[in-house]
């Protein structure tokens, strides 16, 4: 019998330390982080843009892959529990390091910046962002996992803006139902808690006021959920629409949890393709908490 390579040694106890079942490892080799990026590749719908900021972070495409943990953010909480359970390749949604393009020419001299650095190379990490081809398949991955963790499959009208027509209810209602299906997350609302509503829309991460005012535009969009916005754009637009009697309200979610349920989904997605390596979603939480 063939023995298993260390790296696919390491991949057939993680499988068993996270409660999954193993596949048939022996004599296969070792799956690299380029061969699992290649899949990806594959499976989008999308063609790979040359100019992208789905690229390496930390590591590379030769190096070994054991274990794959989905995230929304490449956290240093986030990496700690990867490294943990084995899982020495993340896949993040968002910047690793602070800044969309993650460039660390003006963090060289930050020892925050150099702390996680260091940890992703001395750990024999590799961290890889997976965010405009996610967006950009069909359908787009992080609303798929979103509506799912909501119920909201059937409710789907339309798609860019994602708009629902869900059971009636108030804003108020909808707000606690929310909350609800995320706990953790600090929910604020703008518009009138007793607004009565149907039809929802969704715009979320961080798309910026102009996405986000655009769907507010649509007589079929009387609230629209985001993840974050400028306080001083989309915000105010809505606080001024409800002064004018219209029927329109916000939901901001915090970014973080707007998209979480799309990398969580990820994972999913991932296996049905990366057999060889267990895939585990790590949640990257809403990072505000309230006195």
């Amino acid at each position: 019998m063939k023995p298993l390579h260390k790296p696919a040694l390491i991949a057939f106890l993680t499988f068993i330390l996270l409660g999954m079942k193993p596949p048939d490892l022996i004599g296969k080799d070792t799956l690299t982080a380029g061969e699992v990026i290649a899949r990806i590749k594959n499976h989008v719908t999308v063609p790979w843009q040359q100019e992208t900021v789905d690229t390496f972070k930390g590591g590379s495409a030769d190096m070994a892959v054991t274990g794959i943990a989905t995230t929304f953010l490449a956290t240093m909480e986030v990496l700690e529990k990867a490294h943990a359970a084995g899982l020495n390749m993340v896949i993040t949604h968002e910047p690793t390091f602070y800044n969309h393009l993650d460039k660390t020419d003006w963090l060289e001299s930050d020892s925050v910046f150099r702390a996680k650095r260091d940890f992703i190379r001395d750990h024999h990490m590799i961290v890889f962002r997976f965010h405009d081809h996610f967006h950009q398949t069909d359908p787009d991955g992080i609303y798929k996992g979103v509506v799912a963790q909501l119920g909201w499959s059937g409710y789907e009208t339309r798609q860019r803006p994602y708009v629902y027509k869900i059971p009636q209810t108030d804003l108020k209602g909808l707000a606690g139902m929310l909350q609800t299906i995320y706990p953790s997350a600090n929910i604020r609302v703008v518009g009138n808690p007793e607004m009565s509503l149907s039809q929802v829309g969704m715009v979320l991460g961080a798309a910026g006021s102009e996405r986000q005012i655009a769907a507010l535009e649509q007589q079929d969009v009387e609230a629209l959920i985001i993840g974050e916005t400028h306080e001083w754009e989309t915000v105010e637009y809505v606080r001024d629409a409800a002064a004018q009697g219209k029927k329109k309200a916000l939901i901001m979610l915090g970014h973080a949890i707007s998209e979480e349920g799309g990398m969580d989904y990820c994972a999913d997605w991932l296996r049905e393709f990366v057999p060889e390596v267990p895939v585990k979603f790590i949640p990257a939480g809403d990072p505000f908490w309230s006195p």
